[in-house]
């Protein structure tokens, strides 16, 4: 799955690296691979402001995409998605807490409002997550714009403070790229 994102100054193509293939018995039954195809690299870019990285919606499931982004000296990661009424209410906010508060980053997330005559009923609920876990603003099902300071300065306070990178045991485990492992 392809997206396009244009800013003031350039655009970027987003590819959805994990595609969406879910069967919950009796709630809902979903199968992305049967008409897109994966993408095969990361997608992030450089703002006057931070680093961006970026995953399409089912990717913030995955916990070693947000690390590598986050590795990669991201601040910010941003996930535009549309999870279902079964899934939305059990799991994305937690994911997005959990992906900022394990990789101390922002997270911010864009969501579809809900229209409940749609044939696929999106949850709602665009996110922005501070590195310590916190959800510093959140829009409800309907269609809002939401705002949020992504304050760098307390992301580097957090860091400092419970300094994971630096006690990260590489000498025991890593997640690299398909391409940084055979270099």
């Amino acid at each position: 799955m392809k997206c396009i994102c244009s800013f003031q100054h350039f655009s970027l193509f987003l590819f959805k690296i994990h595609l969406f293939d879910i069967d919950v018995p009796g709630k809902i039954r979903f199968r992305e691979s049967e008409t897109l195809s994966p993408g095969s690299s990361l997608s992030m870019f450089e703002t006057p402001f931070c680093k961006i990285g970026v995953g399409i919606c089912y990717d913030i499931r995955f916990a070693e995409l947000a690390q590598l982004y986050s590795r990669k000296g991201c601040q910010l990661l941003v996930y535009p998605g549309a999870f279902n009424m079964t899934t939305g209410p059990a799991h994305w906010e937690l994911l997005q807490r959990g992906r900022a508060l394990d990789n101390q980053v922002f997270v911010a997330t864009a969501s579809p409002a809900r229209d409940e005559t749609a044939s696929y009923v999106a949850w709602g609920h665009s996110t922005v997550v501070s590195p310590w876990g916190e959800v510093i603003s959140k829009a409800g099902p309907e269609e809002a714009v939401i705002y949020a300071d992504i304050d760098l300065q307390y992301l580097a306070d957090i860091r400092q403070q419970i300094p994971i990178t630096a006690q990260r045991r590489d000498d025991l485990y890593a997640v690299k790229t398909v391409q940084e492992e055979s270099s």
